[in-house]
């Protein structure tokens, strides 16, 4: 009995590994604080696959993300983009909620303890997180202060 309730914990566990989506980043190979989000990202239960890349332009153009409101890295995740340093929790809702958009995104490079990646300062960042629609407009996903 202890023989079968191991295989079925193990084979549940393996189950529910290899349902869990990948974020998959691309960003420059030199960029520190694309890897520091990519930590984060991963522990806060990301499972994630990074990508160095030289050109960060094609792949921003190729997702569809106008440059004003770009960063330095790149994710995609559930057929939508993750731009810049978004926090995990904002990934968590957009993944939960599933809306109708392309994708998320910090644009330019905030800086503080609350931006993953960029915690240069030991102030708190005040931020939105935008949702980009499929028309290329925007509207605040989620506001951090």
């Amino acid at each position: 009995m202890k023989k079968i309730i191991l295989t079925l914990s193990l084979l549940l566990f393996a189950c529910n590994q290899d349902t869990k989506e990948k974020l998959v980043v691309y960003q420059s190979p030199t960029c520190g604080c694309c890897s520091g989000w990519v930590s984060n990202m991963e522990q806060n239960g990301f499972d994630v696959e990074a990508i160095k890349t030289d050109d960060m332009y094609n792949t921003k153009v190729n997702a569809g993300i106008d440059m004003s409101l770009s960063s330095c890295h790149t994710g995609f995740i559930s057929g939508y983009f993750i731009e810049g340093h978004v926090p995990h929790d904002a990934i968590t809702k957009l993944l939960d909620e599933k809306p109708d958009i392309k994708g998320i995104t910090v644009p330019g490079m905030p800086s503080g303890i609350n931006v993953p990646g960029m915690e240069v300062s030991n102030e708190r960042a005040k931020f939105d997180v935008l949702a980009v629609n499929n028309d290329g407009s925007t509207f605040i996903w989620k506001r951090y202060e």
